[in-house]
């Protein structure tokens, strides 16, 4: 008997010849041809039927079909602004209806599409792969269609497994008639009575109702309000057709709690706060907690005492007025009372005052290179954690909140040691640091007025015995070696020896303290202090921090840049290696740096911080590539939603080149030949092709999902838009030369006109990766797709930029400058929170300190501004976050339990 041969590459070889040469006979032929007419004839009536019925007036959206039917209306512009924001926010999450409105678009936009064939089409390179690599292909191909059903398959997923979830309604209280509403009519609720997910509860005229949700969510309801619920995997939401709600929303775990409106979404982790849905728009605002309110394409951030509108035409309203038809009306007013009454104490209790003068600047050595003067804030703190805890004693809801978020123990007790310590120092601690003899950065000088020397070191000593006894219980390994030596006279306590092991020396002379780690350091203080009575002149260094006391000064640190930069660049100078460093530092501009002065304070009531870099030669390296602060058109290509965004403007793109490759050269002495070869050999230049034909602003962006693929987005002023389309097309036509010497398939040019612009598509068909670009007014617009192009330009249209966010303007600083050199804003929470929310499962397994990371990950990362003015001889850079001056408030040093609550009564300059 033969053997059968199951080889599977022969027998798809077979079964390719035999379809190939199989003639179909004619009858089969016209049979396949009348059921083909048929069927296009079906689908025609049917997809008139379906026109039909999207143009019909839908009611209620329960789900993709309802939400598919409405998008030739939202491509038209013709749904309202609500449901407009519905189906945004639906499609975003909604791999199918995504497609369906993508599909929708391609089919309403005629385009022509020129593509460059591949030699050899698709069926000679099959033809000419092995039988190996076709099995390989086979694999992949199924590899692929499986993770793609996967990823299609996960919203069907998602709704199949949340469809059998119960999700009850309990309807705990009641004054009136509410009912269950549904297509067939209306039915009265009783007090107990359930209401099952997805079905309507409305109240009555003149009649209210509490209602609780299985996680212990409740929510009170005005007269004639409506509401309804649904969940799935971010949290459950609470559909306010119409009225007013009152949420006192339970701790989510790792989801959160929204309420949708007509025109708006609110989202919570666990607060209080009232959602009002009326014709004109909806009103939130915010008991307690923080909430988050999207509309009209903006985000605005509510803390307690905060109120937000959707509509210009809809005033804002006391909140002890928006709250006082609810039964707990007494109990809000009192809250937002002691809100109101805690806000204007902690107002008042005084901040370190701004220093004009300091003795300790004159304790400074000459050769120091690092100084830092901390503001004793110890009082502060402690002043603002008595009233908070008399307040919280006074107040029954305002100390079950806070015992409730469990750290106030500890909170107490930090605050109380920082003004034990605080209350012996004057105000300000100062730490310096010098080069020593080794070229390297010493050990630092710690120098303090003392208030009560004696005090101080009967309460210093006290303190290290505790930690020397805590330090006994520990094991071997993590014991702790800290201690401290007091010394009476450094000059005569030489022969003690060096220090021990993790020992510090501490001498007070007088009202003075002086510690470091290093005796020496201490020593020779004392060696200058004895020999040299007078206040010394100083040295540029510290006639610098001199100047900041006499304009007041608060947090300062100050570093020498030019003398650590020239003892780091003179180490070894024999060396060949050390003399090509020094001379790249030189082409860079390194060794132009000056100072970097950074200081943070309160000026005229309001934040005040900056950071300074001063330069000795301004127009070379480094200090000449910024340009002085420019508008950025760039940044009307950017949404008001993205999470990072990198801007700046440069004086010219060529010359920043030319001092690139200039240090390039310097470390490798045939890069200069290996670059003219390389230019030469392609007919490319690097400096005068791609380079020359851009303008100064440069823009970068994540801008949407960063998952499966980062929505990244590329912004560049071009001058010659021609030069550099061409020098693309250069770029391309060598890589495929290159590719087919490697036994690549290259890139390919897709270009597609439509709306009157130029779409260009460079498609990688060796990774799938595209890069998409157009040139629009003067712009190169880039990213991963061309629907990623094509959003950038409609924001830029529509003026629904990041330049009209409110969270971002708000975070704008008040000075005289209308534009930036460079900005850096950072949104991320925006990303990592859902992501954090999803690996909520996965954290429970780990530690509890990273669980902790993941908890405030979780909870959203504020938002930061940092931005810098270039001006020549001097830039200056400074950083905006909605904790206040780089991040630093009471409330964030306190580590307040509910800081987004705290934080926001301490914090000035916030941003919503």
């Amino acid at each position: 008997m033969k053997r059968r041969n199951h080889n599977p590459d022969e027998l798809l070889d077979r079964l390719t010849q035999e379809i190939r040469h199989e003639t179909p006979a004619s009858a089969v032929v016209n049979e396949a041809a009348e059921r083909v007419w048929a069927r296009l004839a079906r689908e025609l009536t049917e997809g008139q039927i379906v026109m039909a019925k999207q143009n019909e007036q839908i009611d209620t959206i329960t789900g993709c079909a309802d939400f598919q039917a409405l998008m030739p209306a939202y491509l038209g512009n013709e749904l309202s602004g609500a449901r407009r924001l519905l189906l945004e926010d639906h499609a975003r999450e909604c791999l199918p209806c995504r497609r369906a409105l993508k599909s929708l678009r391609e089919a309403d936009a005629p385009a022509t599409v020129e593509t460059r064939p591949l030699k050899g089409g698709l069926a000679g390179r099959l033809a000419g792969m092995s039988a190996s690599q076709r099995s390989v292909l086979r694999w992949a191909i199924a590899a692929v269609l499986v993770i793609g059903l996967g990823l299609a398959a996960a919203p069907f997923i998602e709704r199949f497994i949340y469809s059998f979830r119960v999700l009850n309604t309990v309807v705990e209280a009641a004054s009136g008639p509410v009912y269950r509403v549904n297509d067939n009519g209306s039915a009265p609720l009783a007090i107990g009575e359930q209401v099952a997910k997805g079905e309507k509860l409305r109240t009555a005229k003149e009649a209210g109702a509490v209602v609780r949700l299985p996680d212990g969510s409740r929510i009170e309801l005005r007269e004639r309000s409506e509401f309804w619920i649904s969940e799935n995997a971010q949290g459950t939401t609470i559909h306010l057709e119409r009225g007013n709600i009152i949420v006192q929303a339970a701790k989510q775990r790792n989801k959160h709690l929204f309420v949708a409106t007509p025109d708006s979404l609110v989202s919570v982790t666990g607060t209080i706060f009232s959602v009002n849905a009326g014709t004109k728009g909806s009103r939130v605002s915010v008991l307690e907690g923080e909430v988050h309110v999207n509309y009209s394409g903006r985000e605005v951030v509510l803390r307690p005492g905060d109120q937000e509108t959707t509509s210009q035409s809809l005033e804002r309203v006391p909140l002890r007025q928006e709250v006082s038809w609810s039964r707990d009306a007494a109990k809000y007013a009192q809250m937002l009372e002691e809100l109101r009454q805690l806000k204007g104490d902690l107002d008042r209790v005084p901040r370190p005052g701004l220093r004009y003068s300091t003795r300790l600047l004159e304790l400074v050595p000459d050769n120091a290179v690092f100084y830092v003067a901390i503001p004793n804030l110890s009082e502060t703190l402690a002043e603002s954690n008595r009233l908070i805890q008399e307040r919280l004693a006074q107040n029954p809801a305002l100390k079950a909140w806070w015992a409730k978020e469990g750290n106030a123990k500890e909170v107490n007790q930090a605050v109380e040691r920082i003004r034990e310590f605080g209350q012996y120092l004057g105000s300000e601690i100062v730490i310096a640091a010098s080069i020593n003899g080794k070229n390297d950065l010493g050990e630092p000088l710690v120098l303090a007025e003392l208030r009560d020397p004696a005090g101080f070191r009967a309460y210093a000593e006290s303190q290290l015995q505790q930690l020397q006894s805590a330090a006994a219980d520990e094991t071997k390994e993590n014991r702790r070696h800290a201690t401290v030596r007091f010394v009476a006279d450094p000059l005569k306590a030489a022969a003690e020896g060096a220090k021990g092991k993790g020992e510090m020396t501490a001498w007070i002379n007088g009202d003075l303290l002086i510690a470091s780690p290093s005796f020496a350091a201490v020593q020779r203080l004392a060696d200058r202090m004895t020999t040299q009575s007078a206040a010394r002149a100083g040295n540029d260094f510290h006639n610098t921090i001199a100047s900041l006391y006499s304009e007041g000064a608060g947090l300062i640190i100050a570093v020498d840049l030019a003398r650590i930069i020239a003892n780091e660049l003179g180490k070894g100078s024999d060396n060949p290696r050390a003399v090509r460093e020094k001379t790249v530092a030189q082409q860079l501009g390194l060794t132009s740096f000056r100072y970097f002065i950074a200081e943070l304070k309160e000026k005229d009531g309001r934040p005040y911080n900056r950071a300074v870099v001063t330069f000795n030669e301004p127009g070379r390296g480094i200090a000449s590539w910024l340009a002085a602060p420019n508008p950025m058109g760039a940044l009307d290509f950017i949404s008001p939603d993205a999470s990072v965004v990198a801007a700046f403007v440069v004086r010219k793109p060529s010359l920043l080149v030319d001092d690139i490759f200039a240090a390039i050269s310097t470390t490798d002495a045939g890069f200069a030949e290996q670059l003219r070869q390389f230019e030469a050999e392609h007919g490319l230049s690097i400096r005068n092709d791609l380079a020359e034909p851009l303008g100064g602003e440069f823009a970068f962006a994540i801008d949407g999902p960063v998952v499966p693929l980062p929505s990244w987005k590329m912004v560049f002023e071009v001058y010659d838009q021609a030069h550099l389309q061409q020098s693309l097309e250069k770029v391309a036509d060598e890589l495929n030369k290159w590719a087919a010497t490697h036994d690549k398939k290259g890139v390919a040019w897709e270009k597609t006109e439509s709306g009157g612009r130029t779409f260009y598509t460079l498609r990688s068909l060796d990774y799938g990766l595209e890069l998409n670009y157009a040139f629009v007014s003067g712009y190169f617009v880039a990213g991963p797709s061309r629907a990623m192009v094509e959003r950038a330009i409609q924001y830029r249209e529509s003026g629904n930029t990041l330049k009209s966010s409110a969270r971002f303007r708000a975070a704008l600083p008040e000075d005289g400058n209308a534009n930036f050199s460079a900005l850096f804003w950072n949104n991320l929470g925006k990303v990592v929170a859902p992501v954090a929310r999803q690996m909520g499962g996965f954290s429970e397994r780990l530690p509890e300190e990273q669980r902790q990371m993941m908890k405030s990950l979780g909870e959203g990362t504020p938002a930061m501004l940092a931005y810098a003015y270039s001006y020549g001889d001097r830039m200056v850079f400074s950083l905006s976050t909605e904790n206040g001056p780089f991040g630093l408030t009471p409330g964030s040093l306190l580590s307040l339990p509910g800081q987004a609550m705290f934080g926001n009564i301490f914090g000035r300059g916030k941003v919503q």
